[in-house]
């Protein structure tokens, strides 16, 4: 869109002005080996599959201790943002970014971390 896109504003999972050291190890290592610029579904699918490891790490091969260890993960530090939990039918809540176009790049605007915002149904 070039031109036209400046000062358009999103919301996306991914922050990529966020200053973690981790998540710029993950913008950096993400482009070196794909020789593109990562985007939220990139993230997305890393947090997803970290997760998962995670929770294979702390309760073993026996897929309810799995599924509980999922259940029970508070205040992870994903690359997407910091993911609260996830409710009883596995909705995550975690803040929601806003990007705008600046100069041809998405660059941070905002969140929305707003738990009455935020927070997914549980049904």
């Amino acid at each position: 869109a070039g031109d036209s896109a400046e000062g358009v504003i999103i919301v996306t999972n991914l922050n990529r002005d966020d200053k973690r050291p981790h998540v710029q190890e993950f913008l950096r290592t993400y482009k070196e080996q794909y020789n593109l610029d990562a985007d939220m579904v990139g993230a997305s699918s890393y947090d997803a599959f970290m997760i998962v490891a995670h929770a294979i790490r702390k309760a073993g091969e026996d897929p309810n201790a799995i599924r509980k260890a999922l259940a029970d993960l508070r205040d992870y530090d994903a690359i997407t943002g910091k993911i609260s939990r996830f409710n009883r039918i596995g909705e995550v809540t975690k803040p929601v970014q806003v990007q705008i176009v600046r100069g041809g790049k998405f660059r941070y605007y905002g969140v929305v971390d707003d738990p009455a915002i935020i927070t997914p149904p549980e049904e």
